[in-house]
């Protein structure tokens, strides 16, 4: 069994250093078997930076149990500190071993977020993939979800794992306020996981994944991701030692960047 060994921190973020297997093993049996809590953020340079840039989303996801890293831009980042992560760890993989975890020893899963025909298709698609599923419940994300009725109805459902894709921040703000109505279960922001379930939309081909070109396949199928490949360069250039010396020696420090200074 491979182990976790602590954790490694990339602009403030303490990623647990480990791999999906190892994360499995070491964290998500243990504690589905146990009717733990637990909260999980998978974080993207995207995420690292909204970190930075808004101090409440900093204490939502420092408050998480576990930040896996998802996103071949942090462990490049991790690499080139000289504190090397074992693996990237993406949302998605987590969410298809939770899932097949599930099925065989009996668990439960709750499937909140996305609009209702991919929050559908991606319930549906996961009892077809794995038939024994015990689907607790489900809803779109278009809904109060801060209504105290609606969050203790998906308690009351009492779901072994909580699935939730309300984008970024919103679902890990959503997890932090709410995780105390329930007396169980697995809490991840899943993102944009359900569509890829659903398929509505598709996952590069491992070929682009070995490359580290997912990013770039990504971009091609939704050209409007344009804005957020920009904020993985502002991750990276943060993060190339030569490149920050010379934006800090022309002034440009990390406040400035951020439109404040």
């Amino acid at each position: 069994m491979t182990e976790q060994h602590g954790n490694v921190t990339v602009m403030g973020i303490g990623f647990t250093n480990t791999t999906l297997e190892g994360f499995m093993d070491s964290t998500i049996r243990p504690c589905l078997a146990s009717e733990d809590k637990c909260f999980i953020v998978t974080a993207n340079p995207e995420i690292v930076i909204a970190t930075r840039d808004h101090p409440d989303f900093r204490e939502t996801v420092q408050s998480a149990d576990h930040v896996l890293p998802d996103g071949i831009g942090i462990i490049n980042a991790a690499k080139m500190m000289g504190t090397p992560l074992q693996e990237r760890v993406s949302g998605i993989d987590v969410m298809r071993e939770m899932l097949a975890h599930a099925e065989e020893k009996g668990y439960s899963a709750y499937f909140l977020g996305a609009k209702e025909t991919s929050n559908r298709k991606a319930a549906e698609r996961a009892q077809k993939k794995f038939p024994d599923l015990k689907i607790a419940g489900r809803h779109h994300g278009y809904a109060d979800l801060d209504d105290e009725a609606f969050v203790q109805d998906i308690a009351t459902t009492r779901p072994d794992i909580i699935f939730v894709a309300l984008g970024m921040m919103k679902q890990e703000h959503w997890i932090r306020r709410h995780m105390d109505r329930f007396d169980k279960g697995v809490f991840m922001g899943v993102g944009g996981s359900f569509d890829v379930l659903s398929g509505e939309a598709k996952r590069a081909p491992n070929i682009w994944i070995r490359f580290q070109l997912e990013w770039l396949y990504r971009l091609l199928k939704e050209p409007k991701r344009i804005f957020r490949v920009l904020k993985v360069a502002q991750f990276m250039m943060l993060h190339t030692p030569i490149i920050s010396r010379i934006m800090r020696l022309f002034g440009f420090s990390k406040t400035r960047a951020r439109g404040k200074g």
